[in-house]
């Protein structure tokens, strides 16, 4: 298997994980939502990689972006149109996204260009690529002025269709536009991804750091409740011992200075332990942020300085 077609089933799964993910998040969503809802996923995915082929980085944002047209489909038929059948509101979900792949298709070859030419291309939004959310967000918001609960059914469900349609109709007319969108999201991501993988050791040692911070600082914490006559915590408005788990759970809020107050240290002597670590802490994160930023900073160097050497 090629190294492109293993990254495309590696982000294609990443993909279904994420939207399986937003499709549990829907308690309320009822069996025939949940099957169109991966149907379209599936068939998007399907249908992109056939028409466009190494079009690995749009597919996956078209995908990440119908998870998110499907999350903000839900809260506006939950609010706006709560009264409306699910199989209506089936229709009404698959109206935009068969609008869109209906004006992909017509525009493919011009789509496609920009698709495969997509190496040679400015890592950034392209202006007025985001356009389009204009008119489809004032038609959404448009919705919110209905009167809910006070006109007929017949009337809601026309105006639910009627938002959908003109919806659909936005998103079919300016396709490519909303396919060029996509494709900038998508080159950001690849973009942004390439720099968080050449990052993997230098956060796995600040990672390391950090863990001994809290195991060793949580460890101290422990030993002087445990082997100490006084009790030094209260825990959940008790005044108790702190157990093992408790030691390191309280580490780490207090590493990361959150603070929920659910164990407090009474005790000078803890308190004066817990100074400690914060201090200790606020300089960890700060030269480790540092040391991860000079990284990253060197690392397009001697990149270039390996591949002067090569050539």
């Amino acid at each position: 298997m090629s190294e492109e077609r293993h990254g495309i089933w590696r982000a294609v799964g990443f993909t279904v994980f994420f939207l399986l993910l937003v499709a549990l998040a829907m308690g309320s969503v009822n069996l025939l939502q949940l099957a169109v809802f991966l149907l379209v996923i599936v068939s998007s995915l399907t249908y992109l990689l056939s028409v466009f082929p190494g079009s690995r980085f749009f597919s996956i944002a078209v995908a990440n972006f119908l998870a998110l047209y499907t999350s903000l489909f839900h809260f506006f038929l939950t609010t706006n149109f709560s009264s409306i059948d699910a199989e209506l509101g089936v229709i009404g979900f698959t109206m935009p996204v068969l609008g869109f792949f209906g004006g992909t298709w017509l525009q493919r070859k011009s789509i496609k260009s920009i698709v495969l030419s997509h190496k040679n291309s400015d890592i950034g939004i392209r202006a007025g690529a985001a356009r389009w959310l204009l008119p489809v967000s004032l038609i959404g918001i448009a919705t919110f002025f209905v009167p809910a609960g006070s006109i007929p059914l017949l009337w809601e469900e026309a105006i639910f269709f009627l938002a959908m349609g003109g919806i659909t109709l936005v998103v079919m007319v300016v396709s490519k536009q909303v396919a060029t969108f996509l494709l900038d999201v998508g080159l950001l991501f690849e973009s942004f991804f390439l720099r968080i993988e050449s990052l993997i050791m230098p956060a796995f040692a600040f990672l390391t750091f950090y863990s001994m911070n809290v195991m060793i600082f949580g460890f101290i914490y422990r030993i002087i409740d445990h082997y100490s006559s006084a009790v030094h915590f209260s825990i959940s408005g008790v005044v108790k011992p702190i157990s093992f788990s408790e030691s390191l759970y309280f580490s780490i809020i207090t590493l990361s200075t959150v603070g929920f107050g659910d164990i407090v240290p009474l005790s000078h002597v803890i308190k004066a332990v817990v100074s400690l670590q914060i201090i200790v802490s606020v300089m960890l994160l700060l030269f480790g942020f540092s040391e991860i930023m000079s990284f990253s900073k060197s690392r397009p160097k001697a990149n270039n300085s390996e591949a002067r050497k090569k050539s």
